[in-house]
């Protein structure tokens, strides 16, 4: 009866639609309840029905990542977004034929008395608002996030006095949280929080909001709360089981092994999923601890896992398992083996394969055995989600322990070639030649190793039925292509298809060396690994050799104690390279700075009858030195300030009489500075200044002469380059060459700008930030502008402590840097005042230089591919037009 009486509904409606057509420009009850009806089942219906298609599509194949911490949404998944992408599609098709054709905005022509509400509507189709919310749905799922956040701010403008504002506020909430713009999301949450007329329907949503809000700032217990809250509210048992996986992870991050067994227990009872279930497992065992007993059954429980077919995919987490138990049990040698296996065996897994070696790289940094460390680290940096939490922790341990061993390798390596220097000749000889008949032997295996795969691999291929394949042609069978990228994966990690892909870290720049040109390789040496004279080489015999071995390992040693002290921490092993290098050269020309360092070691670890013992041995032995000053008086370093910013204002003083061309009292100047700035920092600046300012006072030949007496006084300083600059400018012919035709010039930023690789330049505002230019050397010294740029700092940010390098940027120029900025409106700040006080290149074409502010990260990509017109159009944009919109 039911069914029928719908039936005569829906022919009714249809042939009162046939009398008054499908118009909304009126609003009459029958036009409503024709748009209604049509609205629903010619639309909104297959809306909702391929919303439903696409939420069973994600929860057959959600994309989980058991290696992570679970997504507490579906739709935030890797790959979510493309599952869905055709589904959603029709969802947004559907819903805006609902909006477009059957919305109602018109006032109704009847008005009802006493119902100013129903008189005042923003919409009088009922599922208009449905379809809105839908449609915003769509669009998060599909990451639209910005159409997205309209449809939902315009569901809670418009619909404020419907119940669907609600809605719109919850989903606008978990679309900020997909951004991870928290700022955002965080006033929506604590607006529905507070809001006692919350409805209850959305109660549970919320809760779910609430715990991705804090779980996505890593704050584990409030996450945790608002889970306990939501899983009593979901019915759908899928959703239960997977909110109390994620509850039980919450509660491992936060050592609540207890409560996180509780709920790993939940899940393996009876759900459905066996990848969660057997995930479960596998967490309950990494949770073990010796103080909850025997363990054996445990671990034969997961080896006979390991024996499952069904868990082949598996096996690295299982072996992690078993490492994490036997490591609980305190067996760490067992435990070492068991995370190496667990990495050799993950292929596809890299995060497990990541979390393996650094599991193993965390061991030997505990012992501390920190050449191993830095193998494990390495290897881990190759393979780790840049996303990572603690990624910038890890990334810096691995740099620094890179550097360490450097050091012990160069120290060892010396040590070796000294022992074997000091062998007799024909023991020496003896050894070379075992090894290169080693060598030879070792090769003649691995050809012959070679020889039979090859005719293992012609068996196979003869044998094979070729079913998946109608070539013999490697790249035309998908199993072998499968295979060798697992195989690559496996060894080199997941590298970017790009030139040089062998190398880890080809784009870190050290600010210390900042781009230095590569040295060419010495044609003259022996390459041969077979022949003696390529092991003789390096060996240090002679006397002067010797010494310089014995400076490569002083040098080592002292930067040694530096790694370990101010980078690993390692204070008691500082002291070690530090005394040992005492030890072995007790004439070390640098032992007042050693015995320095080790007394304010001593004085960090409270040691204070070593800190005793270096401080009277600096006294006694060194009393003159400004480390004795220190120590004997406390005043001396307030002393020494004052006579720095003294020599500071008085600098400053002479280098604007400099630039005004007041040569004379230049050199006057200089006089004063020779008796009170000679011991300074700013005494080589001095000097230059006075060296132009003669120069420019006399004939040219003379001029000569002064830059080449400032160059042989000042063979360190920073300012020799200019003064290099110089000297070749006065030296050489200044006219151009006869026959040549002079050739149109090109500006900087268009520069090889057709051959320009395309860059994804990235905003990183509060990262490390540099002032850079790029100086044309064929018009324009960019020692000049270095200097230049350094008497700037000394005169305007004489508070400041700035580093300013150069070096080359491509054949034709050199780059000049400016050092460090903390964020990207104090480069923008410095970059302002060059501009406005407009000092530094005075008298320098704009053709010839180009300068602009740039983020470490930036900096980095630009010196690997010199994109210069890209990054220049990234620098207008988002510096330069930013920086003017913020000040209108």
């Amino acid at each position: 009866m039911k069914r029928k009486a719908l039936n005569i509904i829906i022919a009714a409606a249809l042939f009162v639609g046939l009398l008054f057509s499908c118009s909304t420009e009126k609003n009459t009850a029958l036009r409503r309840g024709y748009h209604n009806l049509t609205a629903y089942f010619n639309a909104l219906y297959n809306a909702r029905d391929a919303y439903r298609t696409a939420e069973k599509r994600l929860l057959e194949d959600p994309g989980d990542n058991y290696a992570q911490m679970l997504n507490i949404f579906y739709y935030s998944n890797n790959g979510a977004a493309t599952k869905v992408a055709n589904d959603m599609g029709r969802v947004q098709e559907k819903t805006s034929k609902v909006i477009k054709r059957h919305s109602i905005t018109a006032r109704p022509e009847k008005r009802k008395k006493n119902d100013r509400d129903f008189n005042s509507l923003p919409e009088y189709n009922k599922f208009v608002d449905d379809a809105f919310l839908l449609k915003g749905i769509a669009e998060l799922y599909k990451h639209e996030f910005y159409p997205a956040i309209e449809t939902f701010l315009y569901i809670i403008k418009e619909y404020s006095m419907f119940p669907v504002k609600y809605d719109g506020q919850l989903w606008l909430a978990r679309t900020y949280l997909e951004m991870n713009n928290l700022k955002a999301a965080e006033p929506l949450i604590d607006q529905m929080d507070g809001d006692n007329q919350f409805p209850e329907r959305l109660k549970r949503d919320l809760y779910l909001t609430q715990a991705q809000f804090h779980k996505k700032q890593y704050q584990f217990e409030q996450a945790a709360q608002y889970l306990v809250k939501a899983i009593p509210l979901t019915k759908k048992k899928t959703y239960k089981y997977r909110y109390h996986f994620i509850l039980a992870q919450l509660y491992q991050e936060m050592d609540d092994n207890d409560r996180a067994n509780e709920n790993y227990a939940i899940v393996m009872k009876k759900n459905p999923i066996y990848e969660m279930v057997f995930n479960a497992r596998i967490n309950m065992a990494q949770l073990y601890r010796s103080s909850q007993g025997s363990a054996t059954e445990l671990k034969e429980e997961l080896k006979k896992m390991l024996e499952d077919e069904k868990n082949k995919e598996f096996r690295d987490q299982i072996y992690f398992a078993l490492a994490s138990i036997e490591r609980g049990e305190g067996n760490i040698d067992q435990a070492l083996a068991y995370y190496r296996k667990s990495a050799a065996v993950s292929v596809q897994n890299n995060y497990q394969k990541t979390e393996s070696y650094l599991a193993v790289a965390d061991i030997y940094f505990g012992r501390p055995d920190y050449r191993n460390a830095q193998l494990y680290y390495d290897s881990a940096v190759s393979f780790i989600d840049k996303k990572r939490r603690n990624y910038d922790e890890i990334y810096n341990k691995t740099k620094n322990l890179t550097e360490l061993v450097k050091f012990i390798t160069v120290i060892e390596h010396q040590d070796s070639l000294q022992r074997v220097a000091a062998m007799p000749e024909s023991q020496r000889l003896a050894m070379i030649d075992k090894i290169i008949k080693d060598l030879v032997e070792e090769e003649k295996r691995q050809q012959e190793e070679e020889r039979m795969a090859r005719i293992d691999a012609l068996n196979a291929r003869q044998n094979n039925t070729r079913v998946n394949t109608g070539s013999s042609w490697y790249f035309y069978n998908p199993t072998a292509v499968s295979m060798g990228e697992s195989t690559f994966k496996q060894k080199w990690g997941a590298r970017k298809l790009e030139d040089h892909w062998r190398r880890k870290n080809k784009a870190q720049i050290d600010d210390g060396m900042l781009a230095e040109s590569e040295q060419p390789e010495d044609s003259t040496r022996i390459t041969d690994n077979k022949k003696r004279e390529y092991y003789l080489q390096d060996l240090p015999i002679s006397d002067s050799a010797i010494a310089v071995s014995d400076s490569l390992i002083k040098n080592a040693y002292s930067e040694l104690a530096n790694v370990y002290r101010i980078k690993m921490e390692d204070l008691p092993k500082a002291v070690e390279t530090y005394e040992e290098l005492l030890k072995r050269f007790p004439d070390y020309d640098k032992k007042l700075t050693v015995y320095y360092n080790l007394y304010k070691i001593n004085q960090e670890r409270m040691n204070s009858i070593e800190e005793t013992k270096y401080k009277n041995i600096i006294i006694n032995q060194y009393p003159n030195s400004v480390y004795a000053q220190i120590m004997m008086n406390p005043e001396y370093v307030e002393k020494l300030l004052e006579e720095e910013r003294q020599a500071r204002f008085f600098y400053q003083t002479t280098w604007r009489l400099f630039r005004r061309g007041e040569y004379q009292q230049v050199k006057q100047n200089f006089v004063q500075a020779d008796t009170a700035y000679s011991d300074t920092d700013l005494y080589p600046k001095f000097a230059l200044l006075n060296t132009i300012a003669k120069g420019q006072t006399s004939d040219s030949a003379s001029f000569v002469g002064y830059l080449n007496q400032y160059i042989k006084q000042f063979p360190d300083a920073e300012e020799k380059a200019f003064a290099n600059d110089l000297l070749r400018y006065m030296t050489s012919d200044q006219e151009e060459p006869q026959g040549v035709e002079k050739k149109e010039e090109v500006g900087i930023a268009e520069q090889g700008a057709e051959d320009e690789i395309q860059v994804d330049f990235e905003l990183a505002d509060n990262e490390p930030h540099y002032y850079v230019a790029i100086i044309d050397t064929r018009e324009t010294s960019a020692n000049k502008v270095a200097f230049d740029l350094g008497n700037f700092n000394i005169d305007y940010y004489s508070m400041l402590t700035f580093n300013v390098k150069s070096a080359v940027y491509s054949a034709n120029y050199q780059i000049v840097m400016v050092s460090p900025f903390t964020a990207w409106y104090n480069a923008m700040n410095y970059y302002e005042s060059i501009e406005y006080i407009n000092e530094v290149y005075q008298g320098i074409s704009d053709d010839h230089y180009i300068d602009f502010a740039i983020s470490k990260a930036n900096f980095t990509k630009l010196m690997e591919t010199k994109a210069t017109a890209q990054y220049l159009k990234f620098f207008m944009k988002n510096y330069i037009e930013r920086r003017e919109e913020s000040d209108d």
